[in-house]
């Protein structure tokens, strides 16, 4: 029986879940990337934008937590995708991109997706997601620590640092754009991450 507000997706033939998996995590994908005052997700809610019971949810993902963690992953591997051209983020060689490319890719996605920023870079760690190396987004650190190697022949601890303090501007870049769109920023986002790439590598 439908609760109200509900619609009620048929019953997949057999051999389709994977289509429901694919629905759920568009669902709550679509929560957490639009920036909201509300709680940041409810099964509930994932369950109706997917047009299935709140039971059918537990097909796929055993818990809130585990369907959070999905939607990270994959905006992770996009943020990876619109950054280095990789499809895939897990394994595999560190691609060889210049600090200019990573830092203006960097800015360009979070300006163009900022629900999927502020879930990336304001969100994840509150919901029990921290960014860290052993998660697939790390890679666009790897890339800028080999760029600043190559381009200067720095140690690895040398380049993490100034990789480190790289993010850190860009990400102020990005953050304040999204939170402040409204001030007169004399310069464009991307002069910016070309200032901040040029400044440290």
């Amino acid at each position: 029986m439908a609760l109200p507000g509900e619609t009620r997706r048929p019953r997949s033939a057999r051999g389709e879940g994977e289509h429901l998996r694919t629905a759920l995590l568009e669902a709550a994908e679509s929560l957490l990337v639009e920036p909201r005052s509300a709680p940041p997700l409810s099964l509930r809610e994932v369950a109706r934008l997917a047009g299935v019971s709140p039971s059918a949810v537990y097909l796929h993902f055993a818990s809130a937590q585990e369907l959070i963690a999905a939607v990270v992953q994959l905006q992770s591997r996009r943020l990876v995708a619109a950054v280095l051209g990789l499809e895939a983020a897990d394994g595999g060689a560190v691609p060889s991109v210049s600090l200019a490319d990573i830092a203006t890719g960097y800015v360009e996605w979070g300006l163009a997706n900022p629900g999927a920023y502020q879930l990336l870079f304001e969100s994840a760690d509150r919901l029990g997601n921290p960014v860290g190396p052993s998660e697939p987004g790390w890679i666009v650190i790897d890339a800028a620590v080999a760029a600043l190697r190559q381009a200067h022949g720095s140690s690895e601890a040398d380049a993490t640092t100034t990789a480190m303090r790289a993010w850190a501007a860009l990400h102020g870049i990005v953050s304040l754009r999204i939170h402040k769109g409204d001030a007169l920023w004399p310069t464009s986002a991307r002069a910016d991450a070309l200032a901040v790439a040029a400044s440290m590598g």
